[in-house]
């Protein structure tokens, strides 16, 4: 189904996008960087954490003065690095932006309707948080989904992102304060940083925010699905055993482009040349694909998976105890992990330009 209202059109007239954009959206109740700061740097858990590693270093020669200040100092960095700075000006100014860039290189965008009235229904009823988990083939996923769901008059999502748009000058400051949130790739062997990180998203999960992350990890340069990564949905599995959320609502968002934007770039990372750093040179130099036309995006929004019902289900039928039982709770994480990578592929449209790929290749 093609929702009219939401057909990128060339179509305008004046300050036609000044007014879509007053028009839309929903302010989020967030946390001001500095309460959330405050919230981490006093939170129990965080608090046994810093106090063991003030131990540490005290062991090493260090007076208790120092030590306190030095792991302190360490803590208040990693919440600066991590932490997102949702603005309601700036998500409007961004959607703006990108209402006027999808219009120059999108033919269309397509939603189903019925699927958003239904996510509406579900954000409204408030049973439990929203964890929306799209599928991930380029750089755009970050910005579609927020972007459909201020078309629809919804809060943005708290986006959780890599730590390698830190190294984009301006555009990261732009990214933390329309919802994303950056995190490391391993926390292994640094508890201060899992604890903080864990924490951070607790407390988001707890203020009700809605929340997205990518199953696939990472960027998949094939167009197939890749094997799902379990760091965040452990995080969020321990939220629920540990009963400091009700529930959690899972929306698979299937991604559809006819021609992703990186389409140039994957071909040689297919063929083993290294990964380029993403870099505000970079897109600088990459504007000119503002000039190009990147055919249709289709987004499918899932039926959601209601968590509580899912895990009674598994639980029932395998004779698991998550709540008490680590391996058992590894075990519910890993299915449902499988379970989001099978749906999400479901909805995956076979494309003309792979269908001439498949041609070209097999007529070589």
């Amino acid at each position: 189904m093609i929702n009219n209202d939401f057909i990128v059109s060339s179509r305008t007239y004046p300050f036609s996008d000044l007014h879509w954009t007053l028009t839309h959206g929903k302010p989020s109740l967030v946390k001001t960087p500095y309460e959330m700061k405050q919230f981490l740097m006093h939170h129990s858990d965080v608090k046994h954490v810093i106090n063991e590693l003030i131990v540490e270093e005290m062991s090493k020669g260090l007076s208790e003065r120092k030590a306190k200040r030095k792991v302190e100092a360490e803590a208040k960095e990693i919440i600066t690095r991590m932490q997102s700075r949702m603005n309601h000006k700036t998500v409007q100014f961004f959607s703006w932006f990108l209402h006027k860039v999808w219009r120059s290189i999108y033919e269309q965008i397509v939603v189903n309707s019925k699927a958003i009235d239904g996510l509406k229904k579900l954000v409204e009823g408030n049973k439990g948080n929203i964890i929306l988990c799209p599928t991930h083939r380029s750089y755009v996923d970050f910005l579609i989904v927020s972007y459909i769901m201020f078309q629809f008059k919804m809060e943005v999502p708290h986006i959780c992102a890599g730590e390698d748009f830190l190294n984009i000058k301006l555009v990261h400051h732009l990214l933390r304060r329309s919802g994303a949130f950056f995190m490391r790739r391993s926390f292994k062997g640094d508890p201060l940083y899992k604890v903080i990180f864990n924490t951070y998203v607790t407390k988001l999960l707890g203020d009700g925010s809605a929340f997205e992350f990518f199953v696939e990890g990472t960027r998949s340069r094939t167009g197939k699905m890749l094997k799902p990564k379990f760091g965040l949905l452990g995080v969020l599995m321990d939220n629920f055993y540990d009963k400091k959320v009700n529930n959690l609502q899972f929306v698979p968002v299937t991604i559809n482009y006819s021609r992703v934007l990186e389409c140039e770039s994957y071909p040689g990372e297919l063929l083993g040349e290294p990964k380029v750093k993403e870099s505000m040179g970079r897109i600088l130099n990459a504007m000119n694909i503002l000039k190009m036309n990147f055919g249709t995006i289709n987004v499918e929004f899932d039926e959601p998976i209601d968590f509580n019902e899912y895990q009674k289900a598994i639980v029932s039928e395998q004779g698991l105890n998550p709540t008490e039982v680590r391996a058992d709770r590894k075990t519910v994480v890993e299915k449902l992990g499988y379970d989001l990578v099978f749906i999400l592929s479901r909805k995956l449209i076979i494309q003309p330009t792979a269908i001439c790929a498949t041609i070209l290749l097999h007529q070589r």
